[in-house]
C-alpha cells in the first residue's frame, strides 16, 4: 500500500465513524425515540405514494404499507398484545413479514425471526426460547407447526395463521389471521413509548455451541447497521431500489438490505428466494439499482450462462459478506458491477468491518478495538500466558477475531444470560477492557487487513446457513446403530463455506440406508452431513473434547484414509460408497452435494 492509499483508506475510515459518531449523538441515543416504525410512518407521510415494496406483480405504496403495518399491530393490541411481549414469526419473504415486523414494532412487541428450515426438535426449541406471547405462521409452514403440535409452547388460540397470497386455508390449527387484519383499522395505534434502547428483534444464530440462541437486536442496534449500510456505505436514496432475496431471518436480509431501505426511505424489491436464472430479469423489471448479497449467490450468478439483460441493469452497489477473492474480480468485471461494500459482522456480535478499499479477498482494516489474537492450532483454543494473559496475532499468523465492549460496541448478548457470559472474554489483553469473542478465525495481513480462513468451535456454514455441530450430533446419536459421531466441516473444491462431514464410531451391522432415512427426515437439507466416514474409536484431547484437526485435513479424500467412507448423493437423497472414482467427480462439479 503506497502513502497515498493509506491516506485515502485513513480518510474513509474517519468518514465512517465521523457519521457513525454523529447518529449515536442523535438518533441512536439510548433515550431516542426513533424506531424503524417510526421511520416508516415519516416517509408515508411526506411521500405517501413512493414504492414502498415491489413483490411479483404488486406495487405496495408506503401509505398503503404503513396502513397494512398498523392493521396487523391493531390486531395484536386487540389480543392483547404489549410492550415487552414476543411474537414468533414462521413465514417466507414476503410483504406481510415486513408489515409484521414494523407493526409489532410500533407497539413495542419483540418479533422473534425464526429460521424456516428449522423443523422438529430445534424449531420446539427455538420457539421455547424465546417466549412467545403468539406465534405467526404463515400457511406456507404451518405443516412445521403440526409435525410438533403437541410440544407447542403456546395454547392454540395463540397460533395465529397468515395466508399466503390469499385467504387463509382451513385448518384445526390455531386462528385465521387474514380476516382480523382485513377488518382492523389503517390508522395507527394509540402511542406506546418505544425507545432506541428497547428490544425490537430476536435473530437465532447458532453461536458456537448447542441448539440456536436467540440473540437480542435493540432498535439501537437495528438502526445502527441500518443508518451505515443505507446512509454511509451504499450511500441510498429514496430513489433507489434495494433487492432482497436471502432470507429475511437473516442479518443481511432484515437488517443491512431492508434497514437501509427503511433509513433512506427507499424501496424494496422483494424476492420470495433467490433465483439466479431469474435474477437479471428481476434486476431489470424492478430497475433495482442495490443488490445486498451472500457470497454463495455471487458464487450462483458468476456460474450461470449468459443472460442478455446481464449488462442492461441500474446495479450501482452490491453490499454482503462472503464474497472470495476468486470470484470478486470475475463478478464485477462480467457484470458491470460498479461498487462493492464487503463487511463482516456477526448478527448477536459488537465486531463489524468493512472493505472500504474493494480490496479482493479481505474483510477489511481492523477498527480501533478490535484485535487478532492467537489460537492452539491443534486443541482451537486460545493460547495464554502463565499469567492468563492472551497474544496479539502478528502479521501472516491466523488467530481469534476480537472486539472491545465499551459504551459505542456494545454486546447486547442472548435470551439466555449464560450463553451471554460464555461469548465475553474478561480483561484478555491485560488492558482493563472485556472483549467480545467472535469464534472466527482470521489471517492478519499489512496494514491491518484481515481476510476469513475458518469458523472456529462447534458452528460451520454451508449453503448460507449456520450449522451447529453439536445439534447435528444430537439428532444422529438417536439412531439405534450410532455410538459415538463428531460431526464437522470440510472444504470443497467450488463451494463456499464448508460441507457437513461426521466421523461415526458405530454398532454392528450398521445400515447406512437406514442411517440416511434417519438424517433426511430429522434434519434440514443444510445440515445434514454431506460426508460420513466410520471409525473404530474417535480422537479425545486431554480434556475429553473430540479432535477434528486431522480429520479435517483428511477431509473426504479416499487415499488418506482406509475406513469405509460414504458421500449424500443429493439427486437420489441416499448415502453412497465415496471411492476414488466418485471423489474424482465431485472434485470436477460433476456430483451434486
Amino acid at each position: 500500500m503506497t502513502t497515498l492509499d493509506r491516506i485515502q483508506s485513513n480518510l474513509r475510515i474517519a468518514r465512517l465513524l465521523g457519521r457513525g459518531l454523529y447518529y449515536l449523538a442523535t438518533d441512536l441515543r439510548d433515550e431516542s425515540n426513533v424506531t424503524p416504525a417510526t421511520l416508516v410512518a415519516d416517509t408515508a407521510r411526506k411521500a405517501p405514494n413512493r414504492i414502498a415494496v415491489l413483490f411479483e406483480d404488486q406495487r405496495i405504496g408506503y401509505a398503503e404499507f404503513d396502513g397494512l403495518a398498523n392493521r396487523i399491530a391493531n390486531v395484536f393490541r386487540s389480543r392483547g398484545a404489549v410492550k415487552g411481549d414476543v411474537v414468533a414469526l414462521l413465514m417466507d419473504n414476503r410483504p406481510e413479514y415486513l408489515a409484521t415486523i414494523i407493526g409489532l414494532n410500533r407497539l413495542g412487541v419483540v418479533t422473534a425471526l425464526v429460521n424456516t428450515h428449522v423443523v422438529g426438535a430445534p424449531l420446539v426449541h427455538a420457539l421455547a426460547i424465546c417466549k412467545p406471547k403468539f406465534v405467526l405462521v404463515g400457511d406456507e409452514h404451518l405443516a412445521n407447526l403440526h409435525a410438533i403440535r403437541d410440544e407447542l409452547p403456546v395454547s392454540p388460540d395463540a397460533i395465529l395463521r397468515y395466508g399466503d397470497g390469499g385467504a387463509t386455508k382451513p385448518d384445526d390449527l390455531g386462528v385465521a389471521f387474514d380476516p382480523l387484519v382485513a377488518g382492523a383499522s389503517t390508522d395507527a395505534p394509540p402511542p406506546v413509548d418505544v425507545r432506541s434502547k428497547d428490544p425490537m428483534l430476536f435473530m437465532y444464530t447458532s453461536g458456537t455451541t448447542g441448539l440456536p440462541k436467540a440473540a437480542l437486536i435493540k432498535n439501537q442496534r437495528y438502526l445502527r447497521a441500518a443508518y451505515s449500510f443505507g446512509r454511509v456505505l451504499a450511500e441510498l436514496g429514496p430513489t433507489d431500489v434495494t433487492y432482497v432475496a436471502v432470507p429475511l431471518y437473516h442479518a443481511t436480509g432484515t437488517m443491512a438490505a431492508v434497514g437501509s431501505a427503511i433509513a433512506t426511505g427507499g424501496t424494496v424489491a422483494l424476492r420470495r428466494k433467490f433465483s439466479a436464472s431469474q435474477f437479471w430479469d428481476d434486476c431489470a423489471r424492478f430497475e433495482v439499482t442495490c443488490f445486498p448479497y451472500i457470497g454463495e449467490l455471487c458464487r450462483y450468478l458468476l456460474q450461470s450462462p449468459t443472460h442478455p439483460l446481464e449488462r442492461k441493469h441500474k446495479l450501482r452497489v452490491m453490499m454482503g459478506a462472503g464474497l472470495r477473492a476468486d470470484v470478486w474480480t470475475p463478478f464485477v468485471t462480467r457484470f458491470g458491477i460498479p461498487k462493492v461494500v464487503e463487511f463482516y459482522a456477526a448478527t448477536e456480535g459488537n465486531v463489524a468491518i468493512i472493505n472500504l478499499d474493494q480490496k479482493p479477498g479481505m474483510l477489511g482494516r481492523l477498527l480501533p478495538g478490535q484485535a487478532v489474537i492467537a489460537v492452539d492450532p491443534i486443541s482451537e483454543e486460545l493460547e495464554r500466558d502463565a499469567s492468563g494473559r492472551m497474544r496479539r496475532c502478528t502479521v501472516g499468523e491466523k488467530g481469534m477475531l476480537v472486539g472491545r465492549i465499551d459504551a459505542v460496541n456494545r454486546f447486547d448478548g442472548y435470551l439466555d444470560a449464560k450463553k451471554t457470559a460464555e461469548k465475553v472474554l474478561v480483561n484478555p489483553l491485560g488492558d482493563g477492557k472485556d472483549y467480545f469473542n467472535t469464534g472466527d478465525l482470521v489471517e492478519l495481513h499489512d496494514e491491518g487487513y484481515v481476510s476469513f480462513a475458518d469458523r472456529l468451535g462447534d458452528t460451520f456454514r454451508w449453503k448460507g446457513e449456520n450449522v451447529s455441530t453439536t445439534e447435528v450430533s444430537m439428532v444422529l446419536n438417536e439412531h439405534p446403530g450410532v455410538i459415538e459421531s463428531n460431526v464437522y466441516g470440510v472444504e470443497v473444491n467450488g463451494h463456499d463455506g464448508r460441507a457437513g462431514m461426521v466421523a461415526l464410531v458405530v454398532s454392528d451391522g450398521f445400515d447406512v440406508a437406514g442411517f440416511g432415512t434417519h438424517v433426511g427426515g430429522r434434519l434440514p437439507k443444510y445440515a445434514r452431513p454431506v460426508f460420513v466416514r466410520l471409525q473404530r474409536e474417535l480422537q479425545l484431547t486431554g480434556s475429553f473434547k473430540y479432535v477434528k484437526t486431522d480429520l479435517k485435513k483428511d477431509g473426504f479424500d479416499p487415499s488418506r484414509m482406509d475406513e469405509p467412507l460414504y458421500v449424500l448423493d443429493a439427486a437420489a437423497q441416499r448415502y453412497v460408497a465415496l471411492d476414488r472414482a466418485v471423489y474424482e467427480t465431485i472434485l470436477s462439479g460433476g456430483f451434486k452435494i
